[in-house]
């Protein structure tokens, strides 16, 4: 009898309890990658963007621009226009100065941000073709987020290679 008398009570409270949606749980962990970048970008000193490991990769500059760029060409496969003067295709080359490549990113998360909200429900199944497949939307969210997590690793080896400790690691 008490559990029927809990049910009956817990029922309606149960109802209010809100589960995020696919697009908040996303704009999460993006803005934990997007601040993880950015702090780890602000720790690296600014004559090292243009440092790599090598010749044939890119540089700590290309790699963050990289990320930026990228985020802007999932958003608008999203289906949200690119802002205007936004070229998400020259920001590697363009893109250098440490103060110019924190901006991009934080300008980047927003848009993708704006971009997988803007999506609704239904929509998530919707295929798009980009330029390496056809993916849905939903997808496209989940690729967005690989995407970024690798390049984050990346930038987190270099940072090493140059003796550079990522703020959030604790680790020596």
């Amino acid at each position: 009898m008490k559990k029927l008398i809990y049910l009956i009570v817990l029922m309606p409270m149960l109802s209010w309890a809100q589960v995020p949606t696919l697009q908040q749980e996303f704009a999460g962990a993006t803005e934990y990658n997007q601040g993880q970048l950015v702090q780890l970008i602000g720790v690296i000193p600014a004559d090292k963007m243009s440092w790599r490991s090598s010749e044939d990769v890119r540089s700590v500059s290309e790699v963050i621009a990289h990320i930026a760029g990228t985020n802007y060409m999932f958003g608008s496969f999203l289906g949200t226009p690119l802002p205007e003067g936004v070229d998400w295709q020259s920001m590697e080359k363009t893109l250098t100065k440490k103060e110019d490549l924190l901006k991009a990113i934080n300008d980047s998360f927003a848009f993708i941000n704006k971009a997988s909200a803007a999506v609704e429900k239904d929509d998530l199944l919707t295929q798009v073709e980009l330029p390496f497949g056809t993916f849905t939307k939903r997808a496209i969210m989940g690729i967005a987020g690989g995407h970024c997590s690798e390049h984050k690793g990346q930038l987190i080896a270099y940072a090493r290679f140059m003796e550079i400790q990522p703020p959030w690691s604790g680790m020596e």
